[in-house]
């Protein structure tokens, strides 16, 4: 009987093991998350459209991003950045945040870039194995970007999943979107007390504590941009996430909230 208790263990291991191995074998592979359409792209000059891909590394150790030039001429000068961001599950709190960058020389017809970032180093980390991990990497040439960001799920050392998550993005360029009228809405979450003491220029209040942003999302176009902020990071970053996970495309979350923005110097409303 014990023995084929022992065995029946094993078993049992065994398919979890093989369960585990098969879905994170998977490369889910996310593309072109671009903040500029490729038409606009064109107009400022950029003459060939830049990929950027995240998938799973193999035996599942971390991330590989590609960049990869899919024109017909060579694109020089571009700066890279990839952060990872590990987040406290449940809570919106980031932890063992990792900023990376650097400069291409030139990038060829056709030619891909690799950079790889494994778990077992200090890129990428996550409390205790378990949690989410916020993945962005950008590129930036003549003044436009194109950017990534994905969202996985980490259990011990494997990645489980990765979903579609929000753009982080700096006040500077937040500042610059909201002179070219780039986005279709701003969304302030904090509290209405709050809120009444200063806001971004034109921005709507919605609530998230209160449950006012989640009753509004069914009266938002998922296919517009939108900026959402916060005086913190979890309502913020909360926020955002519940209207990717509704289906919106285009959802860009200040980053370092309003107390960035306001240090930047940049306009405010009482």
């Amino acid at each position: 009987m014990f023995e084929g208790g022992n065995k029946m263990r094993k078993k049992i291991i065994g398919i979890i093991l093989f369960f585990i191995l098969s879905l994170t074998s998977i490369q889910s592979i996310a593309v072109n998350n671009t903040s500029i359409p490729v038409e606009d792209l064109i107009k400022t000059n950029f003459e060939d459209y830049l990929s950027l891909v995240i998938y799973k590394a193999p035996l599942f150790y971390g991330v590989n991003l590609d960049i990869i030039n899919n024109g017909e001429t060579s694109l020089s000068n571009i700066e890279w950045s990839f952060r990872s961001k590990a987040s406290i599950t449940g809570t919106g709190v980031f932890i063992n945040e990792k900023l990376q960058q650097g400069l291409i020389d030139e990038i060829g017809p056709g030619e891909k870039i690799t950079f790889k970032f494994r778990l077992f180093k200090p890129e990428i980390k996550t409390p205790l194995g378990l949690g989410n991990i916020y993945m962005n990497a950008s590129v930036m040439i003549n003044d436009v970007y194109v950017r990534i960001q994905q969202r996985a799920f980490i259990f011990g050392l494997f990645l489980m999943m990765f979903r579609d998550t929000y753009m982080d993005i700096k006040p500077a360029e937040a500042y610059e979107r909201l002179l070219n009228n780039e986005f279709d809405l701003i969304i302030d979450v904090v509290g209405l007390d709050i809120y009444s003491l200063g806001h971004l220029p034109g921005a709507v209040n919605y609530v998230w504590a209160n449950g006012t942003l989640n009753s509004k999302i069914s009266e938002l176009d998922p296919s517009l941009t939108y900026l959402v902020y916060c005086h913190t990071d979890p309502p913020s970053t909360a926020s955002a996430q519940a209207l990717v996970d509704e289906g919106f495309n285009y959802i860009y979350r200040l980053e370092g909230n309003y107390a960035a923005w306001k240090n930047g110097g940049y306009p405010i409303e009482p």
